[in-house]
C-alpha cells in the first residue's frame, strides 16, 4: 500500500503523462491504418482452404518433408531465415519499401530461393526490381485453352504427360543478365498466344501477333535462385483439384534449386490486405504498420512532432474544456472530516472552525435531502456574514433569491458571492 502511494505520487506524474501521450500518438497513427474496407481474407494464403487459397500447397510441402511458416508483421523475419530456405511471395496489395526489397535481395544473394508468383501491385514491382520485365497486359490463347482464353496450357517438365495451367498470366518479356544474374531455365507457351494490349479480351490479328511467350523462369542471382511464375494463382487449390501439375512442378523446382540441410519454406504474407476483424488483420495493420513506418524518417519526424504537440496541449486541455463543478465537489473542499485533517505550518493539528463543522453537517444533510438543501445552506452561510457588509443591491438580491427554490447554478453563484462579501471585513 505504501509503495502504491509512493509510485502514484506527484513525483511520477511526468512519467505517466509521457506514457499517456505515447499511447495517444500510437492510437492516432495506427487507427487510420487499421481502417480496412475489405471483409474477406486475401487470396493465395497458406491457411485459406477456399479455391483461391494455398492450403493444399502448404500441406503437400509438409508431406514431402518441408517445414512451413509465414510472416504477418513485416519482412523483418526474412533477415534471419537460413541461407538454404525458400521464400514464397504470391501477389500482394502493399508495395514493398526500398529497405524491404534489399532484405529480400540479400536473402537471395546469400543462397536463398525466392518463389515469386507475379500479379499486379507489390509482386509486379518486386519483379521489376529483380530485373524481370513483365508485360502490363494479360496473355490470351487462341487455340489451346479451356474454358476461356485466359487459361493457358503448357507441358509440365516435371511429370510425363503432365499439364500446367496459367490463369490470367502475363508475359515475361526479358530477364536482365549480368555477372551476378543469369537465366537457367524457362517455360513458354505455345506459339498461339498473344498479349491483349488493349484489354478487350479479343484477338486483333493485325496489331496483336501470336507467338510463344515465357511464363516461368528460373534465374541464378548471387548465390541464390529466383523462380518467377507470371500467374499469381498458379498454386491455388482449385487448379490442383482440377488435376493440373502446377504444385508438383513448384515443389520439384524449389527442391532442386534449394540446397543445404534446411528445408524451410516461409510464405511472405505481411503485404496482403487483411480484414481488420481477423486476427491477422489486427496484428498486421497495427503493430505491423508501425514496424514498416518506423523505417522511414518522415514517420519518426511526425511522431516526435506529435509528441511535442501533445506535451504542450495536454496540460491546457482542462483550461479550455472545464468540467462543470458539482455542488458535492465544490462543498467537499470546504468541509471538515477525519480524512481531511487541518494542520498549521509546523504540523500541529488545528481544530475545525464552527463554519467548517456546519458545512460538514450541511454536506451530509444534502446527501439525504438534495432537493431541499440549497436555500437552507445559503441561510446558514449568511449567519457567518455580518449584515453591515451587504450592500443594498446585494441584500435585495438574496431576499428575492430565497423566496424561490434555488437550482444548482444559482446556489453556486450566491454561495461564492457570500464568500466575497465575507472577505470585505478583512480589509476594512
Amino acid at each position: 500500500m505504501k509503495f502504491s502511494k509512493a509510485f502514484f505520487s506527484n513525483k511520477y506524474s511526468p512519467f505517466f503523462k509521457m506514457v499517456i501521450q505515447t499511447l495517444l500518438i500510437f492510437a492516432i497513427v495506427t487507427i487510420p491504418l487499421s481502417i480496412n474496407i475489405t471483409s474477406s481474407p486475401p487470396p493465395y494464403t497458406i491457411y485459406d482452404t477456399s479455391p483461391s487459397g494455398l492450403s493444399i500447397f502448404n500441406s503437400l510441402l509438409q508431406e514431402r518433408g518441408f517445414n512451413t511458416t509465414r510472416t504477418i508483421l513485416s519482412t523483418e523475419p526474412v533477415k534471419t531465415l537460413p541461407d538454404s530456405s525458400i521464400l514464397v511471395i504470391a501477389g500482394g496489395a502493399k508495395n514493398y519499401r526500398s529497405a524491404e526489397k534489399i532484405v529480400i535481395d540479400s536473402f537471395i544473394g546469400r543462397g536463398g530461393t525466392l518463389l515469386l508468383l507475379v500479379g499486379s501491385g507489390s509482386s509486379y514491382d518486386l519483379a521489376r526490381y529483380l530485373g524481370l520485365g513483365i508485360s502490363a497486359s494479360m496473355l490470351l490463347e487462341t487455340e489451346n485453352y479451356y474454358p476461356t482464353p485466359e487459361f493457358i496450357f503448357a507441358h509440365s517438365p516435371a511429370t510425363v504427360n503432365g499439364t500446367l495451367c496459367f490463369a490470367q498470366a502475363k508475359a515475361i518479356l526479358y530477364v536482365s543478365t549480368s555477372s551476378q544474374q543469369t537465366e537457367v531455365q524457362s517455360i513458354a507457351t505455345e506459339p498461339t498466344t498473344f498479349i491483349d494490349k488493349n484489354g478487350d479480351k479479343m484477338w486483333n490479328q493485325v496489331s496483336e501477333s501470336t507467338r510463344s511467350y515465357k511464363v516461368a523462369v528460373a534465374i541464378s542471382r548471387g548465390s541464390g535462385v529466383i523462380v518467377a511464375i507470371s500467374a499469381v494463382s498458379f498454386l491455388s487449390n482449385d487448379l490442383y483439384t482440377a488435376g493440373f501439375d502446377n504444385i508438383n512442378l513448384a515443389i520439384n523446382l524449389i527442391g532442386a534449386y534449394s540446397g543445404g540441410s534446411e528445408s524451410l519454406v516461409c510464405f511472405e504474407e505481411s503485404h496482403k490486405r487483411w480484414p481488420f476483424a481477423s486476427t491477422e488483420g489486427i496484428v498486421n495493420q497495427t503493430y505491423g504498420a508501425v514496424i514498416l513506418l518506423s523505417k522511414t524518417r518522415y514517420f519518426i519526424f511526425v511522431a516526435v512532432l506529435l509528441l511535442l504537440i501533445f506535451y504542450y496541449l495536454t496540460p491546457r486541455i482542462k483550461d479550455v474544456y472545464k468540467t462543470k463543478e458539482s455542488y458535492k465537489k465544490f462543498i467537499s473542499k470546504k468541509i471538515w472530516s477525519r480524512r481531511r485533517e487541518l494542520f498549521d505550518t509546523f504540523g500541529s493539528p488545528i481544530n475545525p472552525t464552527v463554519e467548517e463543522k456546519v458545512l460538514s453537517y450541511l454536506y451530509f444533510q444534502h446527501e439525504l435531502y438534495p432537493s431541499k438543501g440549497y436555500n437552507y445552506f445559503i441561510l446558514e452561510k449568511m449567519k457567518f456574514v455580518p449584515s453591515h457588509l451587504f450592500e443594498e443591491e446585494e441584500r435585495e438580491l438574496y431576499e428575492l433569491a430565497l423566496t424561490k427554490k434555488l437550482d444548482h447554478d444559482t446556489f453556486l453563484f450566491l454561495f461564492k458571492k457570500l464568500e466575497i462579501i465575507q472577505k470585505r471585513r478583512r480589509y476594512k
